[in-house]
């Protein structure tokens, strides 16, 4: 029997059907079991020391590390929480099985052809250009669960939901750095562009990653408000510590070699270093949307603690990441070829208010939803 096992051919990376792992000989050594317990050997080594650097670090420049927590949870309750909440809310009823059925009818043709994905995927793929991370990535994940989609699947679509509200680039970055909101929804549309761009390259990519997802499931196990609450005061916590570790490495170590660490962990505070730059406005727009499109350190760390245990890994985020920072750039300024653009004025006075934004957004995904259990209550 253990010769049988053995001759099996091993399944692809991910999958674990039909494969039952044949036990070593005596005198053996199995090569994948101890790469494995010596990386976690060195993780668990590694992990205690990093956090006594980053405690030292923070301990060196306290008032800066200060400053830089006050920084990012201004940004917070100014334009990410307002814009978030509204979704983190409605989270249980845009990912429930009518949402799942009604976007399936709905757009699953669409969704299909273009980027291999059911209907399903729809309002996950919504909110988080909408709503930005975590939102995104928690709604992939959920949908994923509750849908049957493979790991793969909600890779691709996670990615896809990967970035900023709309109201932080158009508030936040374009009325607060540039001084003109209509600048902010240039960054806005490039993103969008790049996120469903990323779909498309990705419709075929992680094909051998069919496992099962597990639902993480806060916002559906404490109640939707409660799990709204704590889902975004989360938010608030990530930003508050890479905003005051860059903050504090970048006093340490001095202007320019801070000014890199900045931009490469907390895109406020990078951002608004960029903006003050004496370049043109065109090419700080660029370089911004670069940034933002790149997300940084803090978004890419609140996305992979959403999809925890989902297989996703921080080289291939870091890497699909820089990806999207050279599309948000190559669209921001293929959009400044094209000449100004005029936005309406409800579009800017909407991202002036983000809660009413996220809140007009979130009540039209409801929608159909609520169509949908309207006609099986009927």
């Amino acid at each position: 029997m253990e010769e049988t096992i053995r001759a099996n051919p091993k399944p692809s990376p991910g999958s674990t059907v039909g494969f039952v792992p044949a036990r070593p000989r005596e005198g053996e050594s199995w090569r994948g079991e101890a790469v494995t317990e010596r990386g976690n050997l060195a993780l668990s080594i590694l992990k205690p020391l990093a956090a006594l650097a980053l405690m030292a670090l923070l301990l060196a420049r306290p008032q800066a590390a200060a400053l830089g927590a006050l920084r990012a949870m201004a940004a917070w309750a100014a334009s990410v929480a307002p814009a978030v909440f509204p979704f983190l809310a409605l989270m249980p009823l845009l990912t429930c099985d009518e949402a799942a059925r009604a976007y399936e009818k709905l757009l699953g043709g669409l969704t299909a052809r273009l980027f291999r994905l059911p209907g399903a995927a729809a309002p996950a793929m919504v909110i988080g250009m909408v709503a930005g991370v975590p939102a995104g990535p928690l709604a992939a994940r959920s949908v994923a669960a509750r849908t049957g989609l493979d790991r793969g699947q909600l890779q691709r679509l996670a990615i896809a939901a990967m970035g900023f509200s709309p109201a932080f680039l158009i508030s936040g970055v374009g009325a607060g750095m540039l001084g003109s909101a209509a600048l902010g929804w240039r960054l806005a549309l490039s993103q969008i562009l790049s996120q469903l761009t990323l779909a498309l390259l990705l419709r075929k990519a992680w094909r051998n990653r069919n496992g099962p997802v597990a639902d993480a499931g806060p916002l559906h196990q404490d109640g939707a408000i409660r799990g709204a609450v704590l889902a975004a005061l989360t938010i608030c916590g990530y930003m508050a510590l890479f905003g005051a570790l860059a903050r504090a490495a970048g006093g340490l170590l001095g202007d320019r070699v801070g000014g890199a660490i900045l931009c490469l962990v907390d895109v406020p505070s990078g951002a608004r270093l960029l903006a003050d730059l004496p370049l043109p406005m065109q090419a700080r727009l660029v370089l911004i949307s670069a940034l933002c499109g790149f997300g940084g350190l803090c978004l890419i760390a609140q996305c992979l603690g959403a999809l925890k245990g989902c297989g996703l890994g921080w080289m291939e985020c870091l890497a699909l990441r820089a990806l999207a920072a050279m599309l948000c750039a190559l669209y921001t300024l293929l959009g400044l070829r094209l000449g100004e653009v005029d936005f309406p004025g409800l579009a800017i006075g909407l991202a002036d208010n983000p809660l009413a934004a996220g809140g007009l957004c979130a009540s039209a995904l409801a929608v159909p939803v609520l169509l949908k259990m309207r006609e099986s209550i009927s």
